[in-house]
């Protein structure tokens, strides 16, 4: 998928830790984690011969932060705060 220039959905991630730290944030386009959701998935298939090994009916799919973190913090992209 490509950049929308008129985004109108997000996805936040929210890792809210422990009682001794403030939870981080992660906001996301919507249009950028469906496109890295296919690709990566896509990759992982392509790894296992087009099959997802151990449960081929299961829709799970994790996100590990890493893949997220250009997108950390990133309230600026809602357009709310001006």
């Amino acid at each position: 998928m490509s950049p929308k220039a008129d985004e109108n959905n997000f996805w936040v991630f929210v890792d809210l830790g422990d009682t001794n730290t403030y939870p981080r944030y992660w906001i996301v386009p919507e249009w950028w984690i469906i496109d890295n959701i296919y690709k990566t998935h896509q990759a992982y298939l392509n790894k296992h011969g087009g099959i997802r090994p151990g449960n081929p009916d299961s829709t799970h799919h994790s996100i590990d932060e890493s893949r997220l973190e250009q997108w950390k913090d990133r309230w600026d992209i809602l357009g709310i705060f001006d």
